[in-house]
């Protein structure tokens, strides 16, 4: 994809979540039953964790309500939605590009990180596998990363959101294949890009950035199934005997 393209799509998603915080944090108040399929990968004790587009703060919100993490750490590029997110919960935020490189560099390392629904909003395979491997690098030892990808292509009700790229100038040919631009009728209208990222992609990525896949599972929405949750490890280096 090229550059000027993720520029614009980044910026479309920006401008979403600026515009429409309010309306989205309202429509994210409760915690997902995802979550809860993802304390007993939590290394405990987890004295820091890091939550990586971390939005109006529900998952740190659910993780310190259920007493399993101690130092919370949030990342978010809406500025909007992280004033939000300290409202909700307790800890230190930073305002981050999450495309650029050494996004996430001066935060320290974490037994344990979090990126729910954001690597489906980054433009650009290559920018999704480059936070998989930033993330990584602040990763100790053989800790837990947590994502979570919408798989918004299985639900007939979903696909209707569905938009011509038209809107934006541009054609299919100027992105990648299954990404999407979707529209948003909350408080207004409003669109914003999404890629379907499903479990063969995520598998592959996984690989590429040097992860093992330790379960996987879907939940959520009305279909039960909207989200396409994912724990992974790092590959620890191999032991010379």
């Amino acid at each position: 994809m090229r550059e000027e393209v993720v520029q614009r799509l980044l910026d479309l998603n920006r401008e979403f979540y600026d515009a429409q915080a309010d309306s989205f944090s309202g429509s994210r108040v409760t915690p997902q039953p995802g979550f809860a399929r993802l304390l007993p990968h939590l290394p405990q004790p987890c004295p820091r964790f890091l939550d990586v587009g971390c939005g109006n703060g529900r998952f740190a919100q659910f993780l310190q309500e259920n007493n399993r993490i101690g130092e919370f750490v949030g990342v978010d590029f809406s500025e909007a939605l992280l004033a939000d997110a300290a409202k909700n919960a307790s800890g230190t935020f930073y305002q981050r590009n999450l495309l650029a490189l050494g996004c996430l560099d001066g935060l320290g390392q974490f037994p344990a990180i979090s990126c729910l629904a954001v690597m489906h909003h980054l433009p650009g395979k290559a920018n999704r596998l480059r936070l998989l491997q930033e993330m990584k690098a602040h990763l100790v030892g053989n800790g837990r990363l947590l994502i979570s990808n919408w798989q918004f292509m299985d639900s007939p009700r979903q696909r209707r959101k569905v938009q011509a790229w038209s809107q934006l100038g541009l054609t299919a040919a100027d992105v990648e294949p299954n990404d999407y631009l979707l529209a948003w009728q909350r408080g207004g209208f409003a669109l914003r890009y999404a890629c379907h990222i499903d479990a063969a992609e995520t598998a592959e990525l996984a690989e590429q950035a040097g992860f093992t896949i330790i379960d996987q599972f879907r939940s959520d929405g009305k279909e039960g199934n909207l989200s396409l949750y994912t724990v992974l490890t790092p590959n620890l280096p191999m032991l010379q005997s």
